[in-house]
């Protein structure tokens, strides 16, 4: 009987498949070549009990863990650098920020105003705000910038220039800046008067002075005056005479003539303040009244008007009166009339008032 072709091909793969299992069998490693175990009963020594020491031991170390120790070389975790970014006019612009717009913030850092920053975080003052300079926490009328500047009297200081080592506290209503240094001169009016030492003469001994002046009424012009006589306007004191003649030639002559060149002084003793007064020649008298106002918040609309040789008080200082000694475009003098002390006013630059809390705090110590 003839088998078919089929049962032919199936014989000879099933033949190949029993020659390809019996030599991976042949060759194949034995499981203890593999895991060098060759046999399965146990060996070695006994398993060691666990006591109640061993308990209290492992217990001891989760009751008093070991706390994290910061490593030696005290490196930094998750601390970035900061960095400040000072807006400018590369924003109108539209330019890219310079190096001068973005800086590395470190303890000589300052606002654009030129506050340290460092101050600011002291007290715990937001820098970032826009309107820091110009805030009073303290509610003392002192403005952070004020306090931080801590200007003595008579003198204009930079922020910029300023270390904060001599800043007042501005979150401490009695610590801040004198009174005294911020009044400012506004501006002041010259009042001239016209003055002239018509003549003079001795009486029974003793040299006596007509004056004129011509800004009074004839019926109050002043009598024959002398040396120590009040004149009687604006607080002059009649001073010393010296009489001098000179030999000068006439032009239209041709002649030399003797010419009285005398001179007489007025004195405002309270002021030290002298003028002379050549004879024959009107002069004007150099008189002038001082506008006076106070860097403060209460005070931001008044004005005090003092003529030079008075006095006044400035607010916050009633118990102290000062007297007037001068005013020009450098400012003013005063003098303290307990202590003689005499100080400077500086001349107001309008740009102060920026430094001016916007409203006036509810109450202010007062203190000279």
């Amino acid at each position: 009987m003839n088998k078919s072709p089929e049962i032919i091909v199936v014989a000879v793969v099933l033949a190949i498949f029993a020659l390809v299992a019996g030599g991976l069998a042949y060759f194949f490693p034995d499981v203890s070549d593999i895991t060098g175990v060759a046999s399965l009963q146990a060996s070695g020594s006994s398993v060691k009990k666990i006591t109640a020491e061993d308990f209290e031991s492992s217990l001891a170390a989760w009751n008093s863990p070991a706390l994290w120790q910061e490593p030696d070389s005290h490196n930094r975790l998750f601390d970035s650098d900061k960095w400040l970014f000072y807006p400018s006019a590369f924003f109108a612009a539209q330019q890219l920020p310079s190096a001068d717009d973005i800086k590395k913030m470190d303890s000589s850092s300052r606002t654009p105003s030129g506050v340290l920053i460092g101050w600011y975080q002291k007290y715990k003052i937001d820098f970032t705000d826009s309107n820091v300079d110009n805030e009073d926490p303290d509610g003392d009328g002192f403005s952070n910038i004020v306090e931080f500047k801590n200007e003595p009297v008579g003198k204009r200081i930079d922020a910029a220039d300023c270390d904060g080592t001599q800043s007042g506290d501005p979150l401490d209503p009695k610590s801040h800046p004198s009174y005294l240094s911020r009044l400012r001169l506004q501006s002041y009016d010259k009042i001239p008067f016209h003055i002239l030492f018509n003549g003079y003469q001795k009486l029974n001994g003793v040299d006596v002075f007509q004056i004129y002046l011509k800004d009074v009424d004839s019926d109050q012009q002043p009598p024959l005056k002398k040396t120590g006589d009040p004149l009687g306007v604006e607080g002059y004191i009649i001073g010393a005479f010296n009489q001098k003649f000179a030999s000068v030639k006439n032009d239209a002559t041709g002649l030399t003539e003797q010419v009285d060149q005398s001179t007489l002084e007025l004195d405002k003793p309270d002021i030290d303040f002298h003028i002379t007064v050549p004879f024959r020649q009107e002069i004007d008298s150099p008189e002038s009244t001082a506008d006076f106002v106070m860097l403060m918040p209460s005070e931001r609309d008044k004005v005090m008007k003092v003529p030079r040789g008075k006095t006044f008080t400035v607010p916050f200082i009633s118990d102290t009166s000062f007297l007037v000694l001068a005013a020009d475009d450098d400012g003013a003098r005063i003098r303290d009339t307990t202590t003689k002390q005499e100080y400077h006013i500086l001349k107001l630059d309008p740009s102060e008032w920026n430094e001016v809390p916007q409203s006036p705090p509810d109450s202010q110590e007062k203190t000279p």
